[in-house]
């Protein structure tokens, strides 16, 4: 038993430390830094379009970090350490981190809007006669 809860705990730990890093840069005053020229020279061999070649990715990372700088504070923990952690493996990118941020609060303010909705809709089941009222005044 003992020896199984050991290998347990080891296990565990060995599968959180490679998220350590991601979670320190989450918790930091600003984004984590990114070496994005791998994924910038990636993205220019595979582009489709014309115009998207590695100066072009380069920029939009510069722009995307840059914005990342001014806006860090605004987003939280759980969704930095979540998306710092999901676009720092593979390739890196400023840009795939604040669309990630973005999604991640957009996401939390439309299920914040819709537990509104519900406990609104639920209070008028519950007490019907309100609504029976708002009715009668029409």
């Amino acid at each position: 038993m003992k020896t199984t809860t050991l290998a347990f705990a080891a296990g565990v730990a060995l599968a959180a430390m490679p998220l350590a890093p991601q979670a320190e840069s989450a918790r930091a005053d600003s984004p984590p830094k990114l070496n994005v020229s791998k994924s910038c020279k990636a993205a220019a061999r595979g582009a489709i379009s014309l115009g998207r070649d590695q100066e072009a990715c380069m920029g939009d990372e510069r722009t995307a970090e840059e914005t990342l700088a001014k806006n860090w504070s605004q987003y939280s923990l759980a969704h930095k350490t979540q998306c710092v952690s999901m676009t720092t493996q593979g390739g890196p990118s400023y840009v795939e981190l604040i669309s990630c941020l973005e999604i991640m609060r957009d996401a939390a303010a439309i299920k914040k809007a819709d537990s509104f909705g519900d406990a609104a809709a639920e209070k008028q089941r519950r007490n019907p006669s309100n609504h029976r009222a708002s009715r009668s005044l029409r």
